[in-house]
C-alpha cells in the first residue's frame, strides 16, 4: 500500500506540473500527449483535471492562501484544506486508503505547482514503508551557477562559431544552406536551388551547456550537456543520417520515403517521423532510447528490436533489452528544465549534477547506496540542489570546481 501511495504521489506531481503548463498554454506536443493519456485513463482523472483547470476556482483558492498567516508549513496544510476541504491528514499512515491518499496527493500537487521558492523531495523510508515529503526553502546563497544555453558549432572546414541564446542572425553559408541563430536555436534553411556537395557540421556542448538545432529537413534536436551531433547541412535523396554522443532529444519531421537514422556508439536508431530521447553517456554504462511518439527500430550488430511509445531500448554490449512502462516524464525532464530523480542512488544523481554544473565530484568515506527521489528545476544554483544530501546524512564541500562528498 505504501509503495502504491508513493507511486501515486509521483504521478500526480508530474501531472500537476503539466497541468500548470496547460493553464499557461505552454505545453509541447509530447507533453500534451502525455497529459491527454493521463486524463483519459479514468473518470477520476477527468474530474481532477476539470477542477485544476478551473481558473476562477484556483484564483479564489490562491487569494485565500495568500491571506493565511503563520508558518510556511501551516500555510501549505491550510492550502491543501482549501483546495480539497476535509481531505488533509498527516502523517500518512500504513493503512491510508487509496482514495484518501490520492486526494491528499492531489492537494499537494496543487500547492506545489502554484507555489514558488521551494522544491519537494520524496524519500522512501524502508522501516516504516511510507513516503514523506520534505520542503526546503530557497535561502542558501549562490555558490555555483547552473548551466545555460551555449554551444560550439564546427563548420565543414574546421572553423568554429561560439553560440549562445542572445545571438541572432546569419552565422555562415554552407553550400546552398544558410546557418542562422534564431531565438537561441541553430537553424538551417535552404538558400537557392543549386545542388551542393555534401557538407557536414558538428554542434558540441560542454559541461554546463545545452542547445537546440533545427536541421534542414525541419527535424528538431536538443543537445544536453557534454554532447554532440554531427549532421549534413542538407540531407541526400536516400536517407537522413546523423551521429551523436552524450544525450539528445529528437522531434523528427515525418518522411516515409527517407528514414532518419541516428548512429551512436555502434548502435543505430531508425525512424521515419517520431519523438524520442537517446542517452548514451559513456559513464552511464548503456545506450538508452526512450520513445514518446511514433515507432523506433534499434539495431546493434545482428540484433534489432522495435519499440512502442512508453518503451525504452537499452543496449549493453551487444544485447538489447526492452523496458516497458518507462517513466517518460523523468527521461526527458532535462529537456524540460528539470532534474528528476526516482529511486536512484547518490552517485547516479551526482553524474547529472556534475555535467550540468561543470564540477568534478570526489567521494570520501562510506557513501550511502540508499535510493532517493526528487525534483528540482535545473535553473537553481548548485547549493539548492545539494540540499537533497541532507536526507542522506552526508556532508559536502565545494572547492572551486571540485565537489567533495563525505559519507
Amino acid at each position: 500500500m505504501a509503495e502504491e501511495s508513493y507511486n501515486l504521489s509521483n504521478e500526480l506531481f508530474e501531472m500537476g506540473s503539466l497541468i500548470l503548463k496547460y493553464n499557461q498554454d505552454e505545453l509541447t506536443e509530447e507533453e500534451r500527449t502525455i497529459l491527454d493519456n493521463w486524463v483519459n485513463a479514468s473518470e477520476d482523472n477527468k474530474q481532477l483535471f476539470a477542477k485544476l483547470t478551473n481558473n476562477d476556482e484556483l484564483q479564489s483558492r490562491l487569494n485565500q492562501w495568500h491571506e493565511i498567516e503563520g508558518t510556511k508549513e501551516d500555510a501549505r496544510k491550510r492550502a491543501m484544506e482549501l483546495i480539497f476541504p476535509g481531505a488533509f491528514v498527516a502523517p500518512i499512515q500504513r493503512d491510508t486508503t487509496r482514495s484518501m491518499w490520492k486526494t491528499v496527493a492531489a492537494a499537494a500537487v496543487v500547492t506545489a505547482v502554484l507555489g514558488t521558492g521551494a522544491w519537494f523531495l520524496l524519500k522512501k523510508e524502508p522501516a516504516k514503508q511510507v513516503a514523506t515529503v520534505q520542503t526546503v526553502e530557497n535561502t542558501i546563497p549562490a555558490d555555483a551557477a547552473p548551466g545555460t544555453y551555449k554551444a560550439q558549432l564546427v563548420l565543414d572546414d574546421g572553423s568554429t562559431i561560439e553560440l549562445d541564446s542572445a545571438g541572432s542572425g546569419k552565422l555562415a553559408q554552407q553550400g546552398n544552406m544558410q546557418v542562422m541563430n534564431a531565438d537561441g536555436q541553430l537553424v538551417y534553411t535552404k538558400d537557392g536551388v543549386t545542388k551542393a556537395t555534401t557538407l557536414y557540421n558538428t554542434l558540441k556542448t560542454a559541461r554546463g551547456q545545452m542547445y537546440p538545432v533545427k536541421l534542414s529537413d525541419g527535424s528538431a534536436v536538443w543537445l544536453n550537456s557534454s554532447s554532440s551531433i554531427r549532421f549534413p547541412v542538407a540531407f541526400n535523396e536516400q536517407e537522413r543520417r546523423v551521429e551523436i554522443t552524450g544525450e539528445a532529444y529528437f522531434e523528427i519531421a515525418h518522411n516515409d520515403r527517407k528514414p532518419f537514422t541516428v548512429s551512436v556508439n555502434g548502435t543505430e536508431v531508425q525512424v521515419v517521423g517520431t519523438v524520442f530521447n537517446i542517452n548514451s553517456y559513456s559513464d552511464e554504462g548503456s545506450v538508452k532510447t526512450t520513445l514518446l511518439k511514433g515507432a523506433v527500430k534499434v539495431k546493434r550488430g545482428g540484433s534489432q528490436v522495435m519499440i512502442k511509445p512508453g518503451e525504452q531500448a537499452q543496449v549493453v554490449a551487444d544485447n538489447i533489452k526492452v523496458n516497458k512502462g518507462v517513466n517518460i516524464t523523468k527521461e526527458v525532464a532535462w529537456k524540460n528544465g528539470l532534474f528528476y530523480f526516482k529511486n536512484e542512488n547518490l552517485k547516479t544523481i551526482m553524474r547529472q549534477i556534475a555535467r550540468w554544473y561543470d564540477v568534478d565530484v570526489v567521494y570520501e568515506g562510506n557513501i550511502s547506496d540508499e535510493e532517493i527521489s526528487g525534483k528540482i528545476y535545473r535553473n537553481a544554483n548548485l547549493s539548492e540542489v545539494l540540499k537533497l544530501l541532507n536526507v542522506l546524512d552526508v556532508n559536502y564541500k565545494i572547492e572551486g570546481k571540485k565537489l567533495i562528498i563525505r559519507g
